[in-house]
């Protein structure tokens, strides 16, 4: 059985992946929006979304590194982030892989219909809904 767990939560804007993250109280918990807060408030820019993800991918890697190296007994991370494609996941599988992480993806559904914490617009969560694709 594997003890280093890598949980991918994804989910619409405003499905509560925030919320469903911060249930895992031992758990590292990282998410792209947290590069977007300035002086606590969100201010998403779309031309740093790339840059911004791949540091969030370098930061899960070095967390993962350190896991590994510290010989750590346990170790869950949780990464929250809309992941509505698959291609969007892979860097994250890829990470898994090299430092013998157990890979486990989460669906934040909102069936409570919330709204987004963020303000995104509701033609951006139509879109991602559009997109979003479930392997199952």
């Amino acid at each position: 059985m594997n003890d280093h767990n890598l949980i991918l939560l994804r989910g619409v804007s405003g499905s509560g992946k925030s919320t469903i993250a911060e249930l895992f109280v031992d758990a590292v918990i990282m998410s792209t929006d947290e590069y977007f807060m300035v002086d606590g408030v969100y201010i998403f820019d779309s031309s740093k979304l790339s840059e911004y993800h791949k540091a969030n991918q370098e930061r899960v890697g070095r967390v993962m590194a350190d896991v590994v190296r510290n010989l750590n007994p346990k170790c869950t991370i949780v990464v929250h982030n809309t992941f509505t494609a698959e291609w969007e996941m892979q860097p994250y599988y890829k990470l898994a892989k090299e430092y013998l992480f157990a890979v486990h993806t989460l669906i934040a559904e909102n069936r409570h219909q919330s709204n987004s914490i963020h303000d995104v617009p509701q033609s951006t969560i139509d879109a991602q809904r559009e997109r979003f694709e479930v392997t199952l």
